[in-house]
């Protein structure tokens, strides 16, 4: 078969350093890559982790800072950490679906420069 001939023909005219040599080059990039995209989704985890407690955390002290008479009552408090409760699900989200959306525009990017490529003569 046809693959077999490629081995053989691999073999023969000792091509296995040279394409061993390829084929971990190719290898290296692609760790490196891989490492740059998994610092970017670390980062983006740990601002929607760390996004709705900051910013519950700046509201409430904006809040007692404004004017003397803003004071923290447990009604106050309690209502507005309900209300970032409730938006801290959207929030979460919004950062995922930013990686998700920035991993599928890379996916296309990828998929244009393979479609872009001349043909083999087929």
């Amino acid at each position: 078969s046809a693959m077999l001939q490629g081995i053989r023909f691999t073999k023969l005219n000792r091509y296995e350093e040279k394409f061993i040599d390829r084929v971990m080059s190719m290898r290296m990039k692609e760790m490196k890559l891989l490492r740059k995209e998994l610092f970017y989704l670390s980062l983006t985890i740990f601002a929607t982790v760390v996004s709705p407690v900051v910013a519950s955390g700046f509201t409430f002290m904006t809040f007692a800072l404004m004017e003397e008479g803003n004071v923290l009552t447990p009604s106050t408090t309690f209502t507005s950490l309900f209300l970032f409760a409730a938006l801290r699900f959207p929030i979460n989200y919004a950062g995922k679906f930013m990686g998700k959306a920035a991993q599928g525009f890379q996916a296309c990017h990828r998929f244009s420069l393979f479609f872009d490529r001349d043909s083999l003569g087929v």
